[in-house]
């Protein structure tokens, strides 16, 4: 095939999958000026773009082997990244881990070219086995969610309320630890565990969150995952809910798996002594990650959701938007985050006579510093602020929490 051709051909192939430097494929092609000075530039390039198509046709054996002698001959951080996610891709993910360590630890990178790396290297801790410890310091200024309108209409009637006593400002330790383990030899069965205990000085907040799930990763369809799973809560010792869940994960680029993702998610929640706020539950998502240039790495999701409540009062549908910007200024990493969801219920509130439209708002802040660690241990101070506003004033609400972690 004419040398003209091949190029062609090769960088149609990799338009919608940029690697891990994003953009174009003629940024892709400007990566390899490192490359292009040895002896043989064009011989080099044409490999390089063919270890491309390699990987993309899902020949992750012939990837590997165009890369890793690539990496001999000429071992840029851009060539060995590409054997890393080759390596990862055919599940050879000591190696793969390997890789992806030795080009962190030698190399000045591009902060969301480092991020991105750090989720391979999650994604390898899930299948391979780890356990990861954290402890914070939290605040809660509203822990009841409790509105701040003390002025309410009920059948007709304006009563005044009075705040429980007892909603005010607390501060507690949170303890978390996250296991997972691939379960089959074949590493396409894999479980994951997640458990939070929120200790407050006032020991009615007190709460346990659990959620374990099962993923099982089909090898004839690699875009496709399927995940069950339970999250259980409980509030000062007693059982808060039960949400059970199934879901199925779409991934269109498997060499890209992180730019975009789909998710339906079926699911059922069970209140505690609450039987009229009980609901199926249906979730569709879009989870997306995208470079902004070399500065900063912007995660985002999109979900639509539908919850049928055996009361129609209580069922809503809504729609839910969330941004965060992974980025650095000199020895700091800094990720402000914000969210927006609004819900609108199917018939009017029987205490209030009317429908209601909720719309909430979630922003914060998250500061770590890059290269200091206590330990294992990364240090993260940051702030979370949520508002609610809802048509019936009784559930509006705003509230602030503060943190300071120490995250492995």
């Amino acid at each position: 095939m004419p040398r003209a051709a091949v190029l062609g051909a090769a960088l149609l192939l990799l338009a919608a999958s940029c690697s891990l430097a994003g953009g174009s494929p003629e940024t892709l092609v400007a990566d390899m000026d490192d490359v292009n000075a040895t002896a043989y530039p064009d011989v080099l390039q044409n490999q390089f773009i063919l270890g491309g198509i390699a990987l993309q046709n899902r020949d992750y054996d012939a990837a590997i082997a165009i890369f890793r002698d690539l990496a001999r001959k000429s071992p840029s951080p851009r060539i060995r990244l590409e054997l890393a996610r080759a390596l990862f891709l055919a599940q050879r993910l000591d190696e793969s881990r390997e890789v992806f360590e030795q080009v962190l630890a030698g190399d000045i990178l591009p902060w969301p070219v480092r991020q991105n790396i750090e989720l391979y290297l999650r994604e390898i801790d899930r299948t391979l086995g780890f356990v990861k410890y954290g402890i914070s310091l939290v605040s809660d200024s509203n822990p009841r969610n409790f509105t701040s309108d003390r002025r309410i209409m009920i059948a007709g009637q304006v009563l005044t309320i009075v705040p429980p006593q007892d909603n005010k400002e607390v501060r507690g330790i949170r303890y978390r630890v996250e296991m997972g383990k691939a379960l089959s030899g074949d590493r396409q069965l894999q479980g994951y565990m997640n458990l939070s205990f929120i200790d407050y000085e006032q020991s009615q907040f007190d709460r346990i969150t659990w959620d374990g799930r099962l993923t099982y990763a089909f090898d004839s369809l690699p875009r496709l995952k399927t995940r069950a799973g339970i999250e259980i809560s409980t509030r000062d010792g007693s059982k808060q809910y039960d949400y059970p869940y199934l879901s199925f994960i779409y991934i269109p680029d498997p060499v890209e798996r992180f730019r975009l993702l789909y998710e339906l998610k079926i699911a059922r929640l069970d209140i505690t002594g609450v039987d009229h706020l009980d609901a199926d539950q249906y979730i569709a998502a879009m989870g997306f990650t995208r470079h902004l240039h070399s500065l900063a790495l912007l995660r985002g999701d999109i979900s639509l959701e539908n919850s049928v409540a055996k009361e129609s009062p209580y069922s809503y549908h809504g729609a839910s938007l969330g941004l965060g910007v992974d980025f650095a200024i000199g020895s700091w990493a800094l990720e402000p985050f914000m969210a927006v969801a609004q819900r609108v219920y199917g018939d009017q509130d029987p205490l209030f006579g009317r429908t209601r439209k909720d719309t909430r708002k979630r922003a914060g802040l998250a500061i770590s510093p890059r290269n200091f660690r206590i330990g294992r241990f990364t240090p993260e101070l940051g702030f979370t602020y949520d508002k609610n506003d809802s048509s019936i004033g009784f559930y509006s609400y705003d509230k602030l929490g503060l943190f300071l972690s120490l995250e492995e």
